[in-house]
């Protein structure tokens, strides 16, 4: 029996835009996030989903109702789904971070599964966190599609669990673009991607790159 889970980045939100790490900070939508959602929505109108799961915060909620515009589905959200809970640096400037907490800028940049956020999660805790919430959806809805909308954070450690097999596969983990679709199957408690990162729905203007978030100088 096989469950499939479509695991989607939420749309660009403004926070995206300014140079600044959001973490659970709940900024709006962008114009631009506007735009690929209608497009999202209408990449699922004619796939099976049974199910559709959300992070609380705004920017993957909206998310979450575009993939379900055509489904009549209601969305469940799950703190597990959460951005990282980055503390005393949410929403701050990459380049502040940088200059004030120079280990976790180290740690984040070279060694992200090291990271402890100043009055937040560390990256164990994130990484457990994530994964159990995956593994309690997946067992609601075994044999079923299954929608997830999150956070970029959430979707990298996921991906160094299933693609690496542990925490360190984080240093290696790609970064997921918005509204990006990535498709996940599981099969007897075993997990494979049968596509990752897939922006297809999206025409070129649309498809920025993802941000690469790294403390030592501005967003790029």
């Amino acid at each position: 029996m096989v469950t499939t889970l479509y695991i989607v980045r939420h749309c660009q939100s403004a926070g995206n835009l300014s140079g600044r790490f959001q973490g659970r900070f709940d900024a709006p939508v962008s114009p631009v996030g506007e735009k690929q959602l209608e497009l999202l929505s209408l990449r699922f109108r004619n796939l099976p989903l049974d199910a559709i799961y959300s992070s609380p915060l705004l920017r993957a909620y909206r998310t979450a109702e575009a993939i379900g515009k055509f489904h009549q589905i209601p969305i469940q959200t799950r703190d597990g789904l959460l951005e990282i809970d980055v503390g005393d640096i949410e929403n701050r400037r990459l380049s502040d971070i940088g200059e004030q907490y120079p280990e976790l800028a180290r740690h984040w940049d070279h060694s992200p599964d090291l990271c402890v956020f100043p009055g937040g999660e560390t990256m164990v805790q994130v990484y457990r966190r994530i994964n159990e919430t995956i593994d309690q959806i997946v067992a609601e809805n075994l044999g079923k599609h299954v929608a997830i909308s999150t956070h970029g954070g959430v979707i990298r450690n996921l991906y160094a669990r299933v693609q690496y097999g542990s925490i360190e596969g984080l240093r290696k983990s790609v970064v997921f673009g918005n509204t990006s679709v990535s498709v996940l199957e599981v099969e007897d408690g075993s997990f494979r991607w049968k596509s990752v990162n897939d922006l297809s729905h999206l025409p070129e203007e649309l498809r920025h790159a993802p941000t690469q978030y790294t403390f030592h100088t501005e967003a790029i």
